[in-house]
């Protein structure tokens, strides 16, 4: 147990600072642009230079719900991607402790988990997060950056950029969501 210090605080932390830190806040409000129900055009580019090979196009949906009391948003996105079926769960939240967005993603097309982490601006119309991973077949590691950008109240765009083991950045993949009316 730690001593008080001068002015009597401890820096243990109470029933009270790990109560108010489980209560969803304004960061967590602004999460909800995503929930509901959407169209996706999924957009899929395998080279670095987009004009060495154009991109794969499909479609979609994505179904955004709160999850654990409005604390996360739990999106499900279904489709096609390079001719496969695609499935893909990602979970965002804020992490009030850390003061940062959170999420996680898994997907079909691999057995991995990717955990980003990332800030927007106050209004947070445009989400920034970045991750790495581990590319199973080359071992080398790769880092990401995935960008959301709320549109309107019915759209937005998710866009993914790869860094490669030599620097070099790539926008590997775009997601534009209409909402379903």
């Amino acid at each position: 147990m730690s001593e008080p210090d001068s002015e009597g605080k401890s820096d243990t932390p109470t029933l009270e600072d790990l109560a108010a830190l489980s209560v969803p806040s304004e960061p967590h409000e602004l999460l909800a642009t995503t929930v509901g129900t959407w169209d996706v055009t999924i957009r899929v580019w395998s080279d670095p230079d987009p004009e060495a090979e154009p991109a794969s196009e499909t479609t979609g949906t994505a179904v955004g719900r709160w999850i654990l009391g409005e604390r996360f948003v739990e999106t499900v996105y279904e489709g096609e991607v390079l001719g496969r079926p695609f499935e893909g769960l990602k979970i965002e939240g804020f992490d009030k402790g850390a003061e940062t967005y959170v999420s996680t993603w898994r997907d079909n097309l691999g057995t991995y988990t990717l955990v980003f982490k990332g800030t927007c601006e106050s209004s947070c119309r445009e989400r920034t997060m970045s991750s790495s991973f581990l590319e199973p077949v080359s071992k080398q590691t790769f880092r990401l950056k995935g960008v959301t950008t709320i549109t309107d109240e019915d759209a937005y765009t998710y866009e993914s950029f790869v860094m490669t083991p030599n620097g070099q950045e790539f926008k590997n993949m775009e997601l534009d969501a209409k909402r379903r009316k």
